[in-house]
């Protein structure tokens, strides 16, 4: 059990600790995303990679897998996603990977999505693409960071990837933002 956990209660100020919302010296501050890492603690690293394998195994619960792994963005659960997108003989699996790591994803995962839309595999290209809009519609990036994807975006050869470009910079445009 985690070091946070006694009796099967939560210790709240070692989770505070653990996740940053509480300093050594008393002070206290909060936020949406370390609640979500507590959340997150508290569920477990291999509760949420397990639930990643039931989602790319296309369980039944596999929505309300995808959403509650939506809701809190762990990173063990994007790590996991990318570890099957790479390691994978099954090329639907990997698919299955992308396309959840499309709204699993933060900021953190962005390196990783010039290699989706390098990937010979156009249904990867394509959920590559839409992680980038997802984390640009979610403001969980700043578009001035795809400039470079967006640019690859453009000319891609999977109309698709070409399509997800045309949506984002719409978008973009309406909200008065760009990337350049």
């Amino acid at each position: 059990m985690a070091e946070f956990m006694t009796d099967g209660e939560v210790d709240w100020t070692t989770l505070a600790l653990a996740v940053g919302s509480l300093e050594e010296n008393g002070r206290e501050h909060g936020s949406s995303i370390e609640a979500r890492e507590a959340i997150s603690l508290i569920i477990g690293h291999n509760n949420l990679c397990a639930a990643v394998e039931h989602y790319v195994a296309c369980r039944p619960g596999a929505e309300l897998t995808r959403m509650v792994l939506w809701a809190l963005h762990p990173w063990c659960a994007m790590e996991r996603c990318y570890e099957i997108y790479q390691q994978s003989d099954d090329l639907e699996a990997r698919q299955e990977a992308v396309e959840l790591l499309r709204v699993v994803a933060d900021h953190r995962a962005l390196p990783w999505a010039q290699g989706f839309l390098e990937d010979p595999d156009e249904g990867i290209q394509a959920w590559g693409a839409g992680m980038v809009d997802q984390l640009l519609f979610t403001h969980l990036v700043d578009p001035e960071d795809c400039v470079e994807l967006l640019g690859l975006m453009a000319a891609h050869p999977n109309r698709l990837v070409r399509e997800r470009y045309d949506f984002i910079t719409e978008f973009l445009q309406a909200r008065g933002e760009s990337a350049s």
